[in-house]
């Protein structure tokens, strides 16, 4: 919801009501998938979207039906033969969405994965909420502990899994709403390719960092979107980050000095991505430097490179295209399917 929380208090502060609207459950294919939010002023503005477009000005209609009574409710869209010609989703799937009045304040996730379980069915306390931290701290009550352990152990395993999802617990449907952090992209070294992907990569919700010793180059004027610039030596940055599996790694200096001590700190790390700019011949000279320097040839292999997709890519800003590309490849080819299977078998043993 960050992407139109500035919004959100700008029709509060104007006295506005506002319902929210969650995808809770996805059939079929549909634009977009559990999790995806709209808010709803009592005057009919909209932010965000639950559809492609297609179904938005019906959830609004019935986001001022339920400001207007106070009750959250759940909607159901799709295509059938009586819809074809109404509200429908286009490209034949089916959501529910969950309209609720919007709570006043949840706690801050801005920092730390953690998730919201609210009761969307069940035979009382609809709409309450259990907020989760990736700690397994809770804040709210869903009015029952039993209820309670069995959604923050949900939560817990959706957070590593990376996933919202509408899990059945008894009596009860939860939907655990996941919040991760923005994943942080760190670009080693300013040149004229790392301007590009720094702007791409903020537009697709990375937080980028730039490391570059050299003042004249790693600047505000040249990254105006970066949300830091270190201007150290990369080796001497790292080495006070911490680094983990939501921490991706460009390397883009071409520069032995840079990218050595780069790649020393990070391969051993559990990050997700790490790229090095290069041709094929200076890839293998530089995994025989790091083979020579004790870097386990499993952890060698993790580094991509040549960076970025072979798209032909000539430009800078094609070389940042086909980085971002195989970034978010690496976002989300993850080992999630197994874990939703393993916290469904828990929840519904």
């Amino acid at each position: 919801m960050d992407e139109f929380s500035d919004t959100i208090r700008r029709w509060r502060d104007d006295g506005s009501k506002v319902a929210l609207a969650t995808v809770i459950k996805v059939d079929g294919s549909a634009p977009r998938d559990e999790g995806a939010k709209m808010a709803i002023a009592q005057d009919g503005r909209i932010a965000g979207s639950v559809s492609g477009g297609c179904v938005e000005s019906a959830v609004a209609e019935a986001a001022l039906e339920v400001l207007a009574t106070g009750t959250p409710a759940i909607a159901r869209y799709g295509i059938n033969k009586t819809m074809m010609w109404d509200v429908g989703l286009s490209c034949g799937g089916e959501i529910e969405v969950f309209i609720e009045p919007l709570p006043d304040a949840l706690p801050s996730t801005a920092r730390q994965a953690s998730a919201i379980c609210t009761i969307v069915r069940g035979p009382g306390g609809v709409g309450r909420k259990l907020f989760v931290d990736e700690g397994g701290r809770t804040q709210g009550s869903l009015g029952d502990p039993a209820l309670e352990r069995r959604a923050k152990e949900a939560a817990l395993g959706l957070m590593e899994a990376g996933h919202a999802r509408t899990v059945s617990l008894d009596q009860y449907e939860v939907f655990v709403d996941v919040n991760l952090p923005h994943p942080r992209l760190l670009i080693i070294g300013a040149v004229h390719i790392a301007a590009a992907l720094c702007k791409m990569a903020a537009l697709a919700g990375f937080s980028v960092t730039v490391i570059d010793p050299r003042p004249s180059l790693c600047n505000r004027e040249r990254f105006p979107d970066a949300a830091q610039l270190i201007v150290e030596w990369p080796d001497d940055a790292l080495s006070n980050m911490a680094l983990d599996d939501r921490t991706y790694v460009a390397v883009l200096t071409h520069d032995e000095k840079f990218d050595d001590p780069t790649l020393l700190r990070v391969l051993p790390a559990n990050v997700r991505y790490i790229g090095a700019i290069g041709s094929k011949k200076t890839q293998a000279s530089r995994r025989k430097r790091l083979a020579d320097a004790g870097i386990a040839p499993d952890a060698i292999a993790r580094l991509r490179g040549p960076i970025g997709l072979d798209i032909g890519a000539q430009s800078p800003e094609e070389i940042a295209v086909a980085i971002l590309a195989e970034m978010l490849a690496a976002k989300y080819h993850r080992s999630g399917s197994p874990l939703i299977a393993r916290v469904e078998e828990h929840i519904h043993a």
